[in-house]
């Protein structure tokens, strides 16, 4: 039997004698700074460590499990919610039944049944792809291709390969989108994956096979768009946004009569845009 050191503060134990059990690998190291924090026994933080005393927050004011674990990790992304809700799935299931609504609440999520299929099928992705979801934060909905698939574990080559490309968030999320929608209506995985690292091309190609029609159109007004009559220091393409495709203009103007320039002069781009249309 393990008896703690009472002080002023709570209780301290030895962290050799505390329960690892909720260990969902935070991607940050707890700060070496800060004591490790445990509820009743059940290690909160500092996962890494075996030696020294934690302090046991259920003795400080009565707190629950939920506001001792949320006061260490207040910023938590998908990907770490993920591995969260499988330890209290597997390991601490009353716990979970006891504190989910509330839990992912405070990280701006509904708990249902959508959620908890995404968070599944995001625990069984590879880390990489894990830690890229946490950097780039995209949305459940976003992660709804992962749904799509029977074993989203099928798919880990392609999930490694899309972490490290150049993409941005939306890029990223309409690349996966193809990729899982394309292998379901048949084509390999393999052909599917990026040869190299120069995503605008790898995103295009994608929507050739996924869209052939549209992206022929695609490709078509974007060689149009280049031969257009533009203003100095403005540039326009023609861009895809996910079902959608349309110009983007980018322009830089130094004096507001700079600015009303160049917007006379792009006037003249919309008549020809008119007249091409």
């Amino acid at each position: 039997m393990v008896v703690g050191v009472m002080n002023s503060d709570g209780i301290f134990r030895p962290i050799s004698h505390c329960d690892k059990s909720l260990d969902f690998q935070p991607r940050q190291p707890w700060p070496h700074a800060l004591p490790v924090f445990v509820w009743k026994g059940l290690q909160l933080c500092g996962f890494e460590r075996s030696e020294g005393m934690a302090l046991d927050l259920s003795e400080h004011n009565g707190c629950t499990w939920l506001e001792a674990f949320l006061a260490c990790h207040p910023l938590l992304g998908l990907g770490e919610l993920a591995r969260l809700n499988h330890v209290l799935e597997t390991e601490h299931p009353d716990l979970a039944r006891e504190f989910n609504e509330r839990l992912y609440g405070e990280f701006e999520l509904r708990w249902c049944e959508r959620l908890r299929d995404t968070l599944r099928a995001l625990k069984n992705t590879p880390e990489e792809f894990q830690n890229w979801v946490d950097g780039k934060a995209p949305g459940v909905r976003d992660l709804a291709p992962l749904l799509a698939v029977k074993d989203v574990r099928e798919y880990a080559v392609f999930l490694r390969a899309l972490a490290t490309m150049p993409f941005s968030k939306t890029q990223a999320v309409l690349a996966l989108e193809y990729v899982v929608e394309l292998s379901l209506m048949g084509r390999p995985l393999n052909d599917l994956l990026p040869s190299g690292d120069d995503a605008a091309a790898y995103l295009r190609q994608l929507e050739k096979w996924r869209r052939p029609r549209a992206a022929e159109t695609d490709d078509q007004w974007r060689q149009t768009v280049v031969e257009w009559p533009w203003p100095a220091q403005v540039q326009g393409q023609w861009q895809r946004f996910g079902d959608q495709s349309g110009l983007e203009i980018k322009m830089r103007a130094t004096s507001p009569q700079d600015f009303q320039k160049k917007l006379e002069r792009l006037l003249s781009i919309q008549g020809t845009w008119s007249q091409r249309s």
